[in-house]
């Protein structure tokens, strides 16, 4: 059955999946991965882990015309699932209605990931990234559904950090069944620093995270419960509620210990600028 999603059609949900789900972040390379984990590792013992951080989130909805014109309702039950999923990391997402950006332009609503368009859009509308999540909205695109920039991304190269999403994705939109607003969680998870659950599937690479089950590919739709479905040892069952994953945004509930430790490591490590607000 042909899947439809922005303005691209698959041949099912499955090819969706295996194009990637709509989500351009960019795959980590072994050697970027190695060195995360080199740099973390190395400061473990000189840095204190905070219990509380609040984040401030700066919305730039990019728009062409009457489209892309995401409400405040749309925003406030953004903000509340992103508080929801990562309240057990002690993050508590914010944001200002007066800070909120409309920019009418066809160009940058049309912008692909790596593109002229997204930098020239970035550098315009960004806020300081050290101090806030920048959080984009347009039509991108055909067949995106978003990307984000990892937190080791942003000494390099500041002006492209935050997310970016697809518009009709956020709570109301029309990219069923990815319009609960979860995808908008799984890229703020790439830019706090997690990797897809099924990183480099079954050949070691994973996603460097002890307590999600290595898996061989990305699972999609709502996989059945309790059953192995793809994971690469015997005993395990893949992760299908991680919102790391590729499901329905309705089936997404879950980060898991390890998951929420990674995080607290990538801010600390990565983007202390945020820690003004840390309890520790």
């Amino acid at each position: 059955m042909a899947f439809f999603i922005n303005n691209k059609e698959f041949k099912d949900q499955e090819e969706f999946i295996r194009y990637g789900r709509g989500c351009a972040t960019k795959i980590p390379t072994p050697i970027d991965i190695l060195r995360v984990d080199e740099e973390i590792k190395a400061n473990q013992t000189r840095r204190q882990l905070f219990l509380d951080l609040t984040i401030e989130i700066r919305f730039h909805h990019i728009t062409y015309g009457a489209r892309g014109l995401i409400t405040r309702t749309q925003r406030e039950r953004q903000v509340e699932l992103l508080n929801t999923a990562y309240s057990n990391v002690g993050l508590t997402f914010t944001y200002s209605e007066q800070e909120v950006k409309f920019i009418d332009n066809v160009n940058w609503y049309n912008m692909g990931h790596g593109s002229a368009s997204e930098r020239q859009a970035k550098t315009t509308l960004g806020a300081d990234p050290h101090k806030y999540l920048n959080f984009y909205t347009g039509g991108l695109v055909a067949g995106l559904l978003g990307w984000a920039t990892f937190p080791y991304d942003l000494a390099g190269d500041p002006d492209i950090d935050g997310v970016v999403m697809l518009d009709e994705s956020l709570p109301g939109g029309s990219a069923e069944p990815y319009n609960l607003g979860m995808t908008a969680v799984h890229e703020v998870g790439h830019w706090l620093g997690l990797y897809h659950t099924f990183q480099g599937g079954c050949d070691g690479v994973g996603d460097h995270v002890q307590d999600t089950p290595a898996h061989s590919s990305a699972n999609y739709g709502k996989p059945e419960e309790g059953k192995p479905h793809n994971a690469c040892n015997i005993n395990d069952f893949a992760p299908i509620h991680n919102y790391m994953n590729y499901v329905d945004d309705d089936w997404m509930n879950e980060l898991t210990t390890a998951q929420e430790t990674r995080i607290k490591e990538q801010i600390m490590m990565y983007r202390t600028g945020l820690l003004n607000s840390a309890n520790v």
